[in-house]
């Protein structure tokens, strides 16, 4: 038999062990980056969906049928002077049927410029070809082309030209102030014609004519005043202002008698 010795033990060597940024390198501090913004991220979304809940509560509100009409308007009211509102949805909200007319003329009245900056064709095309719109609509839907003109963004004029021929007076000349307002000398002159005409619009082209004079800011701040002359005098707006006024940023719903004479 061979001879045998003692057994040896099997000894394995205990190699230093290494922390996870040796094992991994850059790639973790690139995760635990990365980890962090994802979680601001969620946390922004997060804040900026609380921050609007009265958004869309009252959102919410405007088009619950369920709703009396003139909490649906208020509500309206509101929105339409929130910044946080975007321009957007505020013409998705006044182009839907399920608010009551005066809320969607409130929101349609609160458009500016930037409501069409994404395609200012399509937008003339749709108010100028648009068939079953109500004229109201139709003229607060031209106000943001309007501006636009005023401000020195080109619009199209073709279908521009066909809404001055409209059958209401108040559209046409709204129309003929923004191809004036483009550089449209045949409008230009038919814009100051309109001024001395006898008739209720009479008020309505000197307005116009006084923003095609005037520059930036006095300009909107003209067809702002030809914006509001409308909820008394255009007979659709005046139609659903009935019983209503704002008064000191604030709007009411009052009696017919307690109206003030026109």
């Amino acid at each position: 038999m061979p001879p045998t010795g003692p057994s040896l033990p099997i000894v394995t060597p205990d190699f230093p062990r290494r922390s996870a940024a040796q094992k991994y390198g850059g790639l973790l501090y690139l995760g635990i980056a990365g980890l962090v913004v994802l979680i601001a991220l969620i946390a922004r979304f997060g804040y900026g969906v609380w921050s609007l809940r009265d958004v869309f509560t009252l959102i919410y509100v405007v088009n619950d049928p369920g709703r009396p009409d003139a909490d649906r308007i208020q509500s309206a009211y509101t929105l339409s002077r929130d910044p946080r509102l975007t321009q957007r949805q505020r013409l998705d909200l006044c182009l839907s049927r399920t608010p009551p007319d005066l809320a969607r003329y409130l929101l349609a009245e609160s458009l500016t410029s930037r409501a069409i900056r994404s395609d200012r064709r399509a937008h003339a095309l749709a108010v100028s070809r648009s068939e079953g719109w109500p004229d109201w609509l139709r003229l607060l839907l031209l106000r943001p082309l309007a501006y636009a003109a005023g401000e020195g963004s080109v619009v199209p004029d073709k279908p521009i030209a066909e809404l001055r021929r409209h059958s209401d007076p108040v559209i046409a000349l709204w129309a003929t102030y923004t191809l004036a307002v483009s550089g449209n000398d045949d409008a230009k002159t038919a814009l100051i014609q309109s001024t001395k005409e006898p008739g209720l619009n009479r008020d309505l082209a000197r307005l116009l004519a006084s923003a095609l004079d005037s520059k930036q800011p006095d300009r909107n701040a003209r067809l702002n005043e030809a914006t509001y002359w409308l909820r008394q005098h255009h007979p659709e707006a005046a139609r659903l202002w009935q019983n209503w006024r704002e008064h000191d940023g604030r709007l009411s719903q009052e009696s017919a008698s307690e109206l003030p004479d026109s």
